[in-house]
């Protein structure tokens, strides 16, 4: 966990950490999802960070050919690894439980918190190019909006992840939209997006303000402190955690 890639922009009685390469992999997905070793990674950093680890939901993204890449989930206590330890499935994950954290583990994609101050309600999302395509962010601000809070209140911080100048695709479905045209740049050797600014204009868009949305400045892809998928890291994974205190101010 490095100390000056932590996020900032939130209340002191929500806490949203990003773990690094450091604190080893938090997800290894050729020995399977819940081996010995990344559990103890993952107890060990949220010890660190002073929340059990039984008391977050685990995030499992599904790239299943049946996905819609855009699903919400609110979850409570009785979501946690204490009593649920496979996790659950979802684009994003919805709680305006104190003390129930939100645990995903992520390689170049966004893992994107958004928290609503007036109601309490905390979100934390996927944003990879297929939740991006689907608009995740608009449904994920709706969903904010439709349980009570308002659009111009809400606060988003965005993780470290892959950058423009590094996510090149050779092809790209959507590249003659005219909702990506100032996010996707064609050159002779492929097709360049910019994640971070799309999602970004689609919460603009929604009603967020723009002096709301945070963006971490690092780049994935030639930092050497994060898991880079498209840098070769296969198998690892760093992990944003988010979590709301209870009124005493304890976590767990």
């Amino acid at each position: 966990m490095i100390a000056a890639d932590q996020p900032t922009c939130f209340p002191s009685d929500v806490l949203v950490a990003v773990s690094s390469k450091d604190d080893g992999t938090m997800l290894d997905r050729i020995r399977g999802r819940h081996v010995a070793d990344v559990l103890e990674n993952r107890r060990r950093f949220c010890d660190q960070i002073d929340i059990n680890y039984d008391d977050v939901v685990y995030h499992v993204i599904s790239y299943d050919r049946a996905q819609t890449f855009d699903t919400t989930i609110e979850v409570t206590e009785a979501d946690t690894v204490k009593y649920n330890n496979e996790g659950i499935f979802a684009d994003a994950l919805y709680t305006e439980a104190a003390g129930v954290g939100l645990f995903l583990p992520v390689a170049d994609c966004i893992a994107t918190v958004i928290y609503g101050p007036k109601r309490r309600a905390l979100m934390l999302a996927h944003l990879g190019r297929h939740s991006t395509v689907a608009q995740l962010m608009t449904r994920a601000i709706q969903y904010f909006v439709e349980r009570g809070s308002q659009a111009k209140d809400l606060q988003i911080w965005m993780s470290p992840s892959i950058t423009q100048k590094n996510y090149r695709m050779d092809y790209f479905n959507h590249a003659d939209d005219i909702n990506w045209h100032n996010f996707c740049h064609q050159t002779a050797d492929g097709i360049y997006l910019d994640m971070q600014g799309f999602n970004r204009s689609l919460a603009v868009q929604a009603g967020v303000p723009a002096d709301n949305i945070f963006i971490s400045p690092i780049d994935t892809a030639d930092n050497p402190n994060y898991f880079s998928h498209s840098s070769g890291d296969v198998d690892g994974r760093f992990a944003v955690v988010a979590c709301m205190k209870s009124d005493s101010g304890v976590l767990n």
